[in-house]
């Protein structure tokens, strides 16, 4: 099958723009802010996940003691970068309802903490949130019953960052 010389020429002005239009495009991506922006650093990642974890302490009784993970290596983000996990342990009074912290925990932190459905049935008090105000960082706040009694268990996982500039503390 021929090609007719009207459409060579179509073809071929519409090749010789496809260069001009992509570089248009990418052009106005960088002056719209599109571009790709830098990951935050590890210790930024770090301190948001920590203090959207403080907050959940926060709605706790005071005067608890807190147990940290003292493990603050970071894990590699698939791709670059990497992200922070922290783990703290608060043992509860004696009494302590912790099915009703859970539940109503949400609703105490605002719309800074999304909740996250997991789709998982356990069978302890727990709930999974996304806390939009500190970077997007997870938590898990679980109430688990351990010899020592009834403890309140957090784990937050920030969004990927760059890697620390000095070793963690």
């Amino acid at each position: 099958m021929s090609v007719s010389p009207r459409k060579q020429n179509e073809r071929g002005a519409l090749d010789a723009t496809r260069p001009a239009s992509a570089l248009l495009a990418a052009g106005a991506l960088i002056l719209t802010g599109c571009a790709p922006t830098p990951l935050p650093s590890y210790e930024t990642v770090r301190g948001q996940a920590q203090s959207a974890m403080q907050r959940v302490v926060d709605e706790l009784p005071t005067g608890l003691e807190i147990a940290k993970n003292p493990s603050d290596e970071p894990f590699g983000c698939s791709g670059d970068g990497v992200f922070y996990t922290g783990q703290w342990t608060i043992a509860t009074p004696e009494g302590f309802d912790g099915q009703a912290f859970v539940d109503r925990l949400p609703d105490a932190l605002g719309e800074e903490f999304l909740v996250e459905e997991t789709g998982l049935d356990l069978n302890y008090p727990s709930v999974s949130m996304i806390a939009t105000g500190y970077m997007n960082s997870t938590l898990d706040v679980s109430v688990l019953t351990r010899d020592e009694g009834v403890v309140v268990d957090i784990l937050s996982t920030s969004r990927c960052a760059q890697d620390p500039v000095s070793p963690s503390p």
